[in-house]
């Protein structure tokens, strides 16, 4: 069912097991950077540059990665699950079940950025605080995905603006207005027309021509 209040959709959001995950790293992350103690301003660097590039970033997953066509390797042609999950969203963008990131993602992904912030990175307190910032902006993009399927959001114009600007993305053009939680990666790339502009792309729900099921 679709939510159409805050309660259902704060139920809806947190039956799926990608906002769990990511809550629980942000709330233990953010305990344990106070729990650190220690604070300077140098400590901010590394929080406020992940902040700085998440538009950036955020848009070159979604038109990377997300979207990334089968390929041929070796004579061999390969479709990842990444980009045949997100094919799939498309054909049916009303679906939630096909909305947050995959659990699969987790046990590979968190590990790898906990070894990258703490190895790299030349104290804990930074490297806490980096992770804090990315699981913080990765669980705001979830939300802001939620609320691009879903006909309730929050009462504020920024949100109102991106669930209209992903669904643009999903019926309008495909190719456009990559960005999910925030427009600034698109407006720095000039993906962020006038949709009066733009006119219906004939693929917007069969991403590179491609059904879900002749790729699977």
């Amino acid at each position: 069912m679709n939510p159409t209040t805050a309660g259902e959709f704060v139920r809806a959001f947190y039956r799926y097991t990608s906002p769990k995950i990511l809550t629980t790293l942000v709330v233990g992350l953010i305990g344990w950077r106070f729990a650190q103690g220690n604070w300077r301003p140098a400590h901010l660097i590394a929080p406020l540059s992940i902040l700085a590039f998440w538009p950036v970033l955020e848009w070159l997953i979604h038109a990377y990665l997300l979207h990334m066509k089968p390929f041929r390797l070796f004579g061999r042609t390969f479709d990842l699950k990444v980009g045949r999950t997100h094919r799939a969203h498309h054909a049916d963008p009303a679906d939630l079940r096909d909305i947050t990131i995959n659990k699969e993602v987790f046990p590979v992904v968190v590990p790898l950025l906990f070894v990258l912030a703490y190895g790299l990175l030349p104290t804990v307190e930074l490297a806490t605080g980096a992770l804090a910032m990315f699981f913080a902006l990765s669980l705001h993009y979830e939300f802001c995905h939620f609320i691009g399927h879903t006909t309730w959001a929050p009462p504020v114009e920024y949100y109102r603006r991106r669930q209209r600007m992903h669904r643009l993305h999903h019926y309008r053009n495909e190719t456009l207005w990559w960005g999910v939680s925030t427009g600034l990666g698109d407006l720095l790339l000039g993906t962020a027309p006038d949709f009066r502009s733009v006119e219906k792309s004939p693929t917007v729900r069969d991403v590179h021509g491609r059904s879900p099921q002749e790729s699977g």
